[in-house]
């Protein structure tokens, strides 16, 4: 197997990648975790709410960070409002993905106004986290 961040494009190209989930409910986030390990990303960090969520970002600057909507105290929102609103430009310029039970017009205008990247419909899938993973490559490549 390689696991290792220097299998590059031989591998997966998702083997650079870190990615932050933040998710309050545990067996979610696990199988979260999981499917980006499958998927070849190189380091998966979690986080069980928004605010720390922020210390997870903080702690390992990821590359890209899947993050629920419905939390508390923090929701997703505020999570993503908090890092655009940063005086760090990496945490400004840190890609979003807000995954929700209910994606609609409302919910995406939501995500897009408070500064998130994407918006994610629950459950996630291999096909949908491997969609949005592109969204944490085009961000780190050089163009």
């Amino acid at each position: 197997m390689a696991e290792d961040a220097g299998a590059g494009e031989t591998g997966t190209p998702f083997g650079a990648l870190s990615v932050l989930v933040v998710e309050d409910d545990s067996f979610t986030r696990m199988v979260l975790a999981k499917m980006l390990g499958t998927l070849g990303v190189k380091a998966v960090h979690q986080a069980a709410d928004g605010e720390s969520g922020l210390a997870a970002v903080a702690a390992h600057s990821p590359d890209l960070v899947l993050c629920d909507v419905e939390m508390q105290p923090m929701d997703g929102f505020g999570f993503v409002r908090a890092l655009r609103g940063s005086s760090d430009p990496h945490r400004r310029a840190l890609p979003v993905v807000l995954m929700s039970g209910r994606v609609d017009d409302d919910r995406e205008a939501r995500a897009r106004d408070s500064g998130a990247d994407a918006v994610l419909a629950k459950p996630a899938t291999p096909a949908s986290l491997r969609q949005v993973l592109a969204v944490g490559l085009g961000a780190r490549l050089p163009a």
